[in-house]
């Protein structure tokens, strides 16, 4: 049993050393460049900023002690703790203060940081003038008005904008660490500091390494953050996600996630929680020959007869793309916006935009399409709705199971014709779903492109409105981007008498901070 503790953890199950499997050595703990999901993790637990999500996902405050928002949405006062510190591995002390948080959003948009999600944050006034080079950063809208208080102006009103800096690219930064890590910053223990609940006490990582157990990072409670923080400790594991649950039933970890398919190979005494948040749809690749032509799409899409579908037991009906998980103010996107208009299951229908799009179809290609799926449940799913396309327009397809680094390396190439796909969003918010079929995201993987569906979701995304993030919604599945199939869940376990570890089923992230066991 490789649970510890110390001190007097045994009374209010405070003082334990929290164990968790990561899938990849981190690629930066620097927040404004971070983008996957290793670093993602140990940074929720490294990091504070102005905000955080609590445990159902509503904003809390955490370097900021309070805030307001002006009546028309474009300026954010905060007012900051004075008791949050900096620390790291060489006793590095200095209080966390507005400036910091000045300094992180100005890296955030300087052109030379590239920092990936820098356009997530063109909404505060005057950040992409600066990301472009044609400001300066004295004129960004993130201003000290003091030691402990920070103005944040926008350029337009982001109804998500709370939410946004509870994420890494708004963490802060020292200056002066900044400058004393000489480039190395984010990139080892000693160049990585906190203002969080934990320290990187050590970062091991070898590649090459025979002894596996030795790639990982232990976080140390953060002293002078100490208030509120349960665990002395956190280890993360840099290991194949292939033995996360092994290592979870043989009690080396605390709590796993898992896939719809996985559950099943949990067994035994564990808290488990539920979420959501995946939906399985075919996308059509947009550049292929065939599917270039909306009509012949849509033809396809008629004939998904999604009756028959949930009538195996294996299968969750879709209610539309964004998931039920998703929530909106605390509330169910689902139940504000109310339920999709997807495609019912017409041949009359199908016929009419088959015949529509003929003239323009190369029916030499009606033989050996590629349709690439990454596990059974998919296989099973599209060979139903093969068998119409067979039946009707003597279309044949060819089914191949990938496993899952194939399969996600063949959809980003573009070398499919159809593609049964999981749709997963990065954040809790229509957005995140929707906005992976704009013309230049790097997750569009369909190759989809309508300025009309863009328009609606921009605007959706400024309003903030249930119903214009379905209107969005809904033109998407008007114009056979997306054929929502079915939906999976996902699955956080945790070892018997584990409380308070916070999974965000989006983000990936888990936060440690508030993590109790009571024997």
């Amino acid at each position: 049993m490789l649970f510890t503790m110390s001190g007097c953890g045994e009374d209010d199950g405070c003082d334990y050393t929290f164990r968790y499997d990561i899938s990849s050595n981190p690629v930066t703990l620097d927040p404004q460049i971070a983008n996957d999901v290793s670093s993602d993790i140990v940074i929720e637990n490294v990091f504070t900023g102005l905000l955080t999500l609590d445990k159902d996902g509503s904003v809390k405050e955490g370097a900021a002690s309070e805030y307001t928002v002006s009546d028309d949405g474009l300026t954010y006062n905060f007012k900051l703790r004075d008791d949050i510190y900096w620390t790291d591995n060489n006793e590095f002390e200095e209080k966390c203060t507005a400036k910091d948080f000045v300094y992180g959003f100005t890296r955030l948009f300087l052109p030379e940081t590239r920092a990936p999600r820098a356009k997530d944050y063109f909404c505060i006034k005057n950040s992409e003038l600066l990301n472009k080079g044609k400001t300066d950063s004295s004129q960004l809208g993130v201003k000290a008005k003091g030691e402990y208080e920070l103005e944040i102006t926008l350029d337009y009103p982001n109804p998500r904008f709370l939410t946004m800096l509870t994420e890494p690219p708004a963490m802060p930064c020292s200056e002066k660490f900044f400058i004393q890590s000489q480039g190395k910053y984010g990139l080892s223990d000693e160049c990585t500091p906190s203002n969080g609940s934990f320290y990187v006490r050590k970062w091991l990582y070898d590649p090459y390494t025979e002894d596996k157990d030795s790639n990982s990072i232990t976080l140390v409670r953060n002293s002078k953050n100490a208030e509120g923080v349960c665990p002395a400790a956190v280890t993360f594991y840099i290991r194949d996600k292939e033995v996360f649950i092994d290592d979870f039933l043989g009690n080396d970890v605390h709590c796993v996630s898992v896939s719809e398919s996985e559950k099943a190979l949990i067994k035994g005494d564990f808290i488990n929680e539920e979420f959501g948040c995946i939906t399985c749809g075919m996308v059509f690749n947009r550049k292929s020959a065939l599917f270039s032509n909306s009509d012949f799409c849509m033809a396809l899409a008629l004939l998904t007869d999604r009756e028959m579908l949930s009538s195996v037991p294996e299968f969750k009906a879709a209610e539309g793309i964004v998931p039920d998980e998703v929530s909106m103010s605390g509330k169910s996107y689902r139940e504000l916006a109310g339920a999709c208009r997807l495609p019912e299951y017409d041949v009359t229908s199908a016929r009419k935009y088959f015949l529509k799009a003929q003239p323009k179809l190369d029916t030499s290609l009606f033989t050996g399409a590629k349709v690439i799926v990454p596990d059974s449940a998919a296989e099973t799913a599209v060979s139903y709705v093969m068998q119409e396309w067979q039946r009707e327009f003597g279309f044949y397809c060819v089914i191949e199971r990938l496993d899952g680094g194939e399969f996600d390396a063949r959809l980003k190439s573009g070398d499919y014709d159809i593609a049964v796909t999981e749709l997963s969003g990065k954040y809790n918010s229509p957005s995140a779903y929707l906005e992976q079929f704009v013309s230049d995201s790097p997750d569009n993987f369909a190759r989809f492109s309508d300025s009309g569906f863009e328009a609606a979701l921009k605007q959706a995304e400024l309003s903030g409105s249930a119903e214009q993030y379905l209107a969005a919604e809904q033109e998407l599945i008007d114009k056979a981007a997306f054929i929502p199939l079915y939906r999976k869940n996902e699955y956080f376990f945790t070892v018997k008498g584990g409380t308070d570890i916070v999974y965000d089923p989006f983000s990936k992230t888990v936060d440690f901070t508030l993590a109790k066991i009571f024997d």
